[in-house]
């Protein structure tokens, strides 16, 4: 029985009715058991010579099958409708097949269940005539070079251009308007001879016309048929992730593995049924892409997509029931990866940004398997970052900023921030690695300041040099986030200390300077504030040993120095206030700290209802903040 992706309905559907009668005929027709009148076959084979109007002949052929007194209309019957199917599909294999195959085009054209049928009629009188078999396969051969033709001639725009891995897992190159001119010739191949359909697959330079075959009904539905072409399509990795061009292979997975996730995400069917039949499905595909032999290259090229997906395109849903997700494919495919592994890579991965990606997928790997995949080597990453004035519109240039540009990070504490922050805090020089980083972007902050490129650049502005900076603090901020932590060894935590005075200090400097990021920066400073002030609260009652305490001790700005700090902005401090209520800090220990900072509750009330009186889309103070600094202010008495 064929292994299909999708759950079969629970629910039998009229249109499932009517197929099953269908069914039933076409496979008493194969088992001998049913033949189409003579009658019909004649006055199809007349029509094939003489060729009249094709919808006269077809309400001909309904009379000649029923006979003239019939009670119900026949055009639509699904018994009498498949007969009739049966006898012009075996009188056109009976002779001069592909001569006639104009005046069987015309029949199709005219009627909605020949369309559908015919070839699964055809299937059947193909396997037994093997002349017939012959005829189709070559009309099939004949169309797919035909379409290859036309396909490629409507996309050399450039013809120096070279497809893409990004282009074919991004799902580029896929017909804007459904196409199904293909799909009876790929049902024909599939049960006729697959193995046809897979040579010419892996020899086409066509990639929109291999997406279509791939968006056909068969391949939507049969998990055999995409299991055979995965393990049947030639080689396309090396073991260092290069990739040769083949196009079957990357389209093969990206069809795979969107079929799962759209099948976790269906509703269609009983939840724990289908949560069994996801797990299954994974599985069997796992299986199915390790038993390749290029699959360490294969791993680490589309590893490093998904990678890029699941950073991108993180699940928020943390307390919701998760569908599956790029990661869950990723980390079901590490499974599989045979030790030792090897974490070299090619250079191809240096042309784009797949060296970051693939750098955050080792930290993902390896904290799920600490002992089967290395820590990532960040010092290449460090470098891009050491950029001079000169260097601004060179090549190692526009490549750090195409490679900032393919991260999402639009507000502070970004996921694939975080990531990129933890494959630097898996080692024990994180401090340093930041501080060589941020030392070497002076020019992009001389950009910032001063802004000497915007009459000598055409290509890049003073915003990507914000773009750039603010991604750079948000992985700082994402090595501080995994390194203050109860885990952590004293000189670790020292270290961690020292990086939050630094962020501290970056963060001041950008709020003065980067006017495109005036929404980003002070919910940066905000965060900062939040990790200051929590090792406070949480080091009063705690002991000496506590990495809280630790932190509290060695960390500058102090939590009273910050505080006051931010209070220089009243509008700033009104806005965090609520922020720092909501991240674990009790009410009755803002209320002490604020007091240790000499804050004057009462006179910040009244300039909270002043901002909370002006313009709302520039103050964005509300009667939120408001009450709750008048509450504040009435404890602090």
């Amino acid at each position: 029985m064929t292994k299909e992706w999708q759950l079969q309905p629970t629910d039998e559907s009229e249109r499932q009715k009517q197929y099953a009668i269908v069914e039933s005929l076409i496979e008493d027709f194969a088992e001998g058991s049913y033949a189409p009148p003579d009658v019909l076959v004649t006055a199809v084979t007349q029509y094939f010579c003489v060729q009249d109007d094709a919808k006269n002949a077809l309400k001909r052929f309904t009379t000649q099958l029923c006979g003239v007194h019939v009670d119900f209309d026949a055009s639509d019957h699904p018994k009498i409708q498949t007969a009739l199917v049966i006898g012009i599909v075996t009188a056109w294999a009976s002779s001069e097949t592909k001569n006639r195959y104009a005046a069987f085009r015309a029949l199709v054209r005219n009627s909605w269940w020949i369309e559908q049928l015919w070839t699964k009629v055809a299937i059947v009188v193909a396997l037994k005539n093997s002349s017939f078999k012959e005829t189709l396969l070559n009309l099939a051969e004949e169309h797919f070079v035909d379409a290859e033709k036309k396909l490629l001639h409507e996309d050399c725009c450039d013809p120096s251009h070279q497809i893409t891995l990004k282009e074919i897992w991004d799902g580029h190159y896929l017909d804007n308007r459904l196409d199904d001119s293909s799909w009876p010739w790929i049902e024909l191949l599939t049960k006729l001879d697959s193995n046809k359909l897979l040579i010419w697959m892996n020899s086409t330079k066509s990639l929109a016309l291999i997406n279509r075959v791939l968006e056909s009904p068969e391949f939507y539905r049969n998990y055999d048929l995409w299991e055979h072409f995965t393990l049947g399509s030639s080689l396309s990795f090396q073991s260092d992730g290069s990739w040769n061009g083949a196009l079957l292979l990357p389209s093969l997975l990206r069809h795979g593995s969107e079929k799962i996730l759209q099948l976790a995400n269906g509703r269609e069917n009983n939840s724990s049924k289908l949560e069994q039949h996801v797990s299954s499905m994974l599985a069997c595909f796992v299986v199915t892409v390790a038993e390749r032999s290029d699959f360490e290259g294969l791993f680490k090229r589309w590893g490093t997509w998904l990678t890029r997906q699941h950073l991108n395109f993180p699940d928020n849903k943390s307390h919701q029931m998760r569908p599956l997700s790029n990661q869950d494919i990723l980390l079901a495919l590490a499974e599989k990866v045979p030790l030792p592994y090897s974490p070299i890579i090619s250079e191809e991965f240096n042309f784009s940004c797949e060296s970051w990606f693939y750098q955050s997928m080792l930290a993902i790997l390896h904290s799920n398997h600490p002992d089967k995949f290395p820590t990532p080597d960040v010092s290449a990453f460090i470098e891009e970052w050491n950029l001079t004035p000169a260097e601004w519109n060179s090549s190692k240039g526009k490549s750090l900023q195409n490679n900032v540009s393919e991260f999402r990070s639009p507000q502070p504490n970004s996921y694939a921030c975080r990531v990129l922050g933890y494959s630097i805090a898996l080692n024990d020089n994180f401090l340093n690695q930041w501080l060589e980083m941020w030392n070497s972007s002076i020019a992009l902050r001389e950009i910032l300041e001063f802004h000497p490129i915007d009459r000598s650049s055409n290509e890049w502005g003073t915003s990507n040099a914000s773009r750039l900076m603010r991604m750079l603090v948000d992985v700082g901020l994402g090595i501080l986030i995994c390194t203050a932590d109860p885990q952590e060894t004293f000189e670790r935590l020292k270290k961690s200390a020292a990086l939050f005075q630094e962020l501290w200090k970056a963060t001041t400097e950008m709020l003065s300077i980067d006017a495109y990021g005036e929404d980003f920066w002070p919910i940066m400073q905000q965060y900062l504030v939040i990790f200051r002030l929590r090792w406070t609260v949480e080091a009063k009652n705690a002991n000496e040993d506590h990495y809280c305490t630790w932190l509290d001790q060695a960390a500058y700005p102090t939590s009273k120095d910050t505080l006051a700090l931010v209070s220089s902005n009243s509008c700033s401090l009104i806005k965090l206030l609520p922020v720092l209520v909501q991240n674990q800090i009790l009410e009755e220990d803002l209320k002490y700290l604020l007091n240790q900072a000499e804050i004057d509750l009462a006179s910040l009330a009244l300039s909270a209802v002043r901002y909370q009186n002006g313009p709302e889309m520039k103050f964005k103070i509300y009667s939120r903040h408001v009450n709750l600094i008048e509450k504040l202010a009435r404890m602090s008495k």
